[in-house]
């Protein structure tokens, strides 16, 4: 069976400070840059496009 992988990474905006928790599990250092890099090209897309939505975003696995 194949193990479950998580990557969640939450920012908290408080009063000007920003506030980074991120949990991950089975996930490693490189797989983590790998996500964040794709999460990043997909904002800018969605801010190229003009989307007022441009967090939300999903891959589903076939």
């Amino acid at each position: 069976m194949d193990k479950e992988r998580i990557f969640i990474i939450k920012f908290l905006l408080d009063k000007g400070n920003i506030k980074t928790q991120i949990h991950t599990k089975n996930i490693s250092p490189q797989e983590a840059i790998g996500l964040l890099e794709t999460a990043k090209d997909q904002i800018l897309e969605n801010v190229r496009k003009g989307r007022k939505e441009i967090f939300k975003s999903s891959k589903k696995d076939e």
